[in-house]
């Protein structure tokens, strides 16, 4: 799809004026480099832009100096006006520049320096979705001497021809809200942002951009499919813009944590498997959670650590010591895609212990102020309440348990009567027996 500026080719007419209520907020910056990663862009985020060709530059004298494309104008006999034949990139396509909930009369939002916009043809800008086989821009086909022309296929970009500067001979640093991939899908609350589940299944699975994992090996059906009804009932809805490079381990890692869940290699399948435990109804959908115990352990099940320790090894953490004020740092939608901080606590565990709190952790991967409160009273929840852990050794016939599974612990010394857990950890050692790590799920009877 493209997306065609009014008065393309023309004066400057389209750039006057064109960026009003100037916003201020964390600095962005334009690239002009080879070999940078092409940002994948999920649900809705802000993309900065990546120099890939100008030409053309060009300055008339004459009148007063005109507001360009982030330009501040110019005083009276400041005559000098520039213009530049240019081409940004901004991520993988195909994506919209249209559809943003926080967009204006259905146009999505441009910053370009302090200034603010709406729409490309209100600015003077073509832009290109990054469709596969997409043309080049007709002005670049026609006129451009850098050969052969290109169209960028499956990238999304933006050209400028020309791009009015006005007074200033220097590229504002300008970025664009994009409507990207799986938009649309987190439930009717959230019309900007993506459902994790659809999220990790393009990320492992797309043939073009994909980590390459075997679609057969994931568990798109069962425990992907479960995980996301869970995100969309508890509101945790993501816009996820890849534009670093790391492992595609780390980012299944980040989604999994601020989701409250857990990623489990079950044999030969992917699967993620949230640790709520309560049933929900929201947001267009409802979830229960499966407590369904796999096996009830008793002394007859254990295996003797050695050295007269006890079967069942129970670790508690001191409650003076759990973190009960912790904070969330998200892209805030509604502020230009700004970081803001949202704050999660226990004022009741801060006036018995004191305040312990921990730096913010990172979370851009929400752009909405729900979903990061959601993320972060859960995340605190686990770091105050979950307590108790316990470790103890079973036989290669319970070999069939996996991390996530929840079991029934019977220990007289430790008072424990079918005390339902949750795996979180389970270790093979050389003669098959297995060290397993579980923690407490507290309210749960079974």
């Amino acid at each position: 799809m493209t997306y065609e500026a009014a008065g393309k080719g023309g004066g400057p007419t389209p750039f006057v004026n064109a960026f009003s209520n100037p916003t201020v907020g964390s600095l962005r910056y334009n690239t002009s480099q080879a070999g940078s990663p092409v940002a994948l862009c999920y649900g809705t985020q802000r993309v900065s832009v990546n120099l890939i060709e100008f030409w053309n530059f060009t300055g008339s004298s004459g009148g007063k100096g005109g507001k360009g494309l982030g330009s501040s104008g110019g005083k009276k006999g400041a005559n000098q006006n520039y213009a530049v034949d240019v081409a940004f990139g901004l991520c993988q396509g195909p994506v919209a520049f249209t559809g943003s909930a926080h967009g204006i009369g259905g146009n999505n939002l441009i910053w370009a320096n302090s200034g603010l916009a709406a729409g490309l043809g209100n600015v003077g800008l073509n832009g290109y979705a990054g469709t596969d086989g997409q043309m080049p821009d007709p002005v670049f086909a026609s006129t451009d001497p850098n050969t052969p022309v290109i169209g960028y296929s499956g990238t999304c970009y933006v050209t400028g021809t020309p791009m009015q500067l006005g007074a200033s001979p220097a590229l504002p640093n300008i970025s664009f809200e994009l409507t990207g991939v799986q938009a649309g899908t987190a439930g009717p609350a959230f019309p900007n942002d993506a459902r994790p589940d659809n999220i990790v299944t393009d990320l492992l699975t797309n043939p073009r951009y994909g980590a390459g994992f075997p679609a057969a090996n994931l568990d798109i059906a069962g425990s992907l499919a479960d995980w996301g009804q869970y995100c969309q009932v508890a509101q945790l809805a993501m816009s996820l813009l890849l534009d670093r490079q790391q492992p595609c381990a780390r980012w299944l890692e980040e989604i999994a944590q601020l989701t409250a869940s857990a990623v489990v290699w079950s044999g030969t399948s992917l699967k993620i498997v949230p640790y709520g435990d309560t049933s929900l109804a929201n947001n267009g959908a409802s979830w229960a959670p499966d407590l369904t115990w796999q096996y009830s352990l008793g002394d007859g099940d254990f295996i003797d650590f050695g050295g007269g320790s006890d079967p069942v090894m129970l670790s508690r953490s001191d409650p003076a010591q759990a973190t009960n004020w912790l904070s969330l740092e998200f892209m805030d939608g509604g502020n230009g895609y700004n970081p803001q901080i949202v704050p999660a606590f226990d004022q009741g565990l801060i006036d018995q212990y004191g305040l312990r709190s921990e730096p913010p952790m990172q979370a851009h991967s929400f752009t909405n102020i729900i979903s990061t409160t959601v993320a972060a009273q859960l995340l605190l929840q686990r770091k105050a309440y979950i307590r108790n852990t316990y470790k103890f050794k079973l036989g290669w016939r319970y070999a069939l348990l996996e991390p996530m599974d929840i079991v029934l612990l019977t220990d007289g010394n430790l008072g424990l009567a079918d005390a339902p857990v949750r795996i979180t950890q389970i270790d093979e050692d050389d003669n098959g027996e297995l060290t397993v790590t579980a923690e407490e799920i507290p309210g749960i009877t079974p």
